[in-house]
């Protein structure tokens, strides 16, 4: 089994860059996820954009800036919707550089909720970048950096000190100091076996795979379709890096956002969310919503690649299970592993209802 693609999303919800060789570190992929689009409220708060809601967000592309494989900056650009839905502007087509990496010294710092924090601290980036989003979305949108190590501290709230104790015991030499990542899990896994197994369910359409939304894709050769829903840790290349599996993706409505258009998609491609939950509710500690994917930790640090041999290197009796228990995982797995826990309390389901930011495949 082989990785066949390697995805990095600089802005949460915006549209990935594909990539032949990724980073991997404490934090996931390098670069991943470091930014959000969040909407002002009245209260002075912020709600983070999601594609689900705001479907549009779909338009927006992220690439490299340079050809040279440096990682400076990456390019925002908004495409017109295909057909287009109104005559096009000229500054449909105009795009935004954006930092990889920003300097935090003249931003103004603010905070959001996110990870079971009230407080999570994130930057304001300058007023040219929030005025050409803004005048996108056709009302006021803030893009905030929230780094690869900005996060949550064992000392900054009672709540994020139960997270953080309870993330460790799941993953060998884990550093609890490394535990700050911006997202609730660092790594999405996912099978082209599995997403085969969902077009005959679209009758003459296919299952966009970038839907999804994952890190790392493996083609899941000499696997059944949704054989990912036992693994328990992979190990990638020769190094044998290492990605401990904690947690199922639960599916949301950001599935059915036809991409080209920016609009929930029309026909089957629209109805994918529900036919999924057919069969693929299979998580009984979160019986509503289908399951494609796995969440992850790694463990070593690393360079990976498009062609890089997978295995996996543990398999879990039964499915893992989300516990609403906070902060505490539910487990149903006979073995008594304890790397098995589920701690899908800080994953997904809880997350996306505390922060009104999307699931970490979004």
């Amino acid at each position: 089994m082989k990785i066949t693609q390697l995805y990095v999303y600089p802005i949460k919800s915006l549209r990935p860059i594909s990539l032949p060789t990724a980073t991997l570190c404490a934090q996931g992929l390098a670069y991943d996820r470091r930014y959000i689009l969040l909407k002002p409220q009245p209260n002075g708060t912020f709600d983070g954009m999601f594609v689900g809601d705001q479907p549009e967000m779909a338009l927006f592309h992220c690439h490299l800036s340079t050809t040279d494989g440096s990682w400076t900056h990456f390019t925002v650009s908004r495409h017109s919707p295909n057909p287009p839905l109104s005559p096009s502007h000229t500054r449909h087509f105009r795009s935004m550089e954006i930092p990889f990496t920003p300097d935090i010294e003249p931003l103004e710092k603010i905070t959001i909720g996110i990870h079971a924090h009230p407080a999570y601290p994130a930057y304001r980036m300058p007023d040219e970048i929030n005025t050409w989003f803004s005048s996108h979305f056709g009302h006021p949108v803030i893009l905030a950096y929230l780094g690869d190590s900005l996060g949550i501290k064992l000392s900054d709230s009672q709540a994020a000190e139960s997270w953080i104790s309870t993330i460790s015991p799941l993953i060998p030499n884990s550093d609890t100091a490394a535990i700050n990542f911006s997202d609730g899990a660092p790594i999405l896994l996912v099978s082209e076996s599995s997403l085969d197994d969902l077009h005959p369910r679209l009758g003459e359409e296919k299952a966009v795979l970038e839907k999804f939304r994952p890190n790392v894709v493996v083609d899941g050769e000499g696997k059944m379709a949704w054989d990912e829903d036992f693994w328990g840790e992979v190990k990638i290349g020769k190094m044998g890096l290492t990605i401990v599996l904690t947690g199922n993706c639960a599916r949301c409505t950001s599935i059915n956002v036809d991409l080209d258009k920016g609009r929930m998609a029309e026909g089957e491609s629209g109805k994918l969310l529900k036919k999924m939950m057919k069969d693929r509710r299979v998580d009984p500690g979160n019986k509503w919503e289908p399951v494609f994917g796995r969440y992850g930790f790694p463990i070593h640090g690393g360079e990976i690649r498009v062609g890089d041999e997978v295995v996996v290197s543990r398999r879990n009796a039964v499915h893992t299970v989300y516990s609403e228990s906070f902060p505490f995982a539910g487990t149903n797995n006979s073995s008594g592993d304890s790397l098995m826990m589920m701690m899908m309390m800080m994953i997904d389901g809880v997350m996306p209802r505390l922060t009104r930011v999307e699931h970490i495949s979004v």
